[in-house]
C-alpha cells in the first residue's frame, strides 16, 4: 500500500472508531463541509435512496440520532478494503447494536463505501438490509425525516 492509501485506511477508521466511541468531535474531524451519508437500499423496493444526509450539519443529525437511539453501536468482524486509487474505503461489518430503553438488539449486515477526498469524508455509502432496520418500529428522527422528505 501507498501512504495515500495508509492515509485513506486511517480516515475511514478514524471515522468509525469515533461513531462507535459516540466521539461527535471525532466524527466532525473527519468529514468535509459538504459531507453526505445516503443510505440507499430503501424499504419500498425502490431505486431512489431510503436517507440522503446532505451537509455536514444534517449528517452529524443523523449520527447524533443513532447516538440518541441506541446505547451501544459496534461494528463487528470488520474487513477493510481500500480502493485501488486511494479514493473509497469499503467496510464490511456485522452490526451490533443495543437499545436497552426500548429492549431492542439490532443485529445487521453492512458495506459501507466511504470516499475521501483531501483526507476527509465527502461521502458515505450505506448498505445494509433496511427490513431489520425497519422491524424495530422506531420512529425517524428529525434528521432522518428530513432526509426523507427530500
Amino acid at each position: 500500500m501507498t501512504t495515500a492509501h495508509d492515509t485513506a485506511l486511517d480516515v475511514a477508521k478514524r471515522f468509525f472508531t469515533a461513531f462507535e466511541g459516540r466521539d461527535r468531535d471525532g466524527v466532525l474531524d473527519v468529514l468535509a463541509p459538504h459531507a453526505n451519508i445516503t443510505i440507499p437500499l430503501s424499504i419500498e423496493g425502490t431505486p431512489e435512496p431510503w436517507y440522503v444526509f446532505d451537509g455536514r450539519e444534517h449528517v452529524m443529525g443523523y449520527i447524533d440520532s443513532v447516538v440518541a437511539k441506541f446505547d451501544r453501536i459496534a461494528f463487528l468482524d470488520k474487513v477493510y478494503t481500500v480502493s485501488e486509487d486511494a479514493k473509497s474505503v469499503f467496510l464490511q461489518a456485522n452490526g451490533d447494536i443495543l437499545s436497552t430503553a426500548e429492549q431492542l438488539v439490532y443485529r445487521n449486515v453492512y458495506i459501507f463505501r466511504v470516499d475521501i477526498e483531501d483526507d476527509k469524508i465527502v461521502k458515505v455509502w450505506e448498505y445494509a438490509n433496511p427490513v431489520a432496520y425497519a422491524n424495530l418500529g422506531i420512529e425517524n428522527s428529525e434528521a432522518e425525516a428530513t432526509a426523507q422528505a427530500r
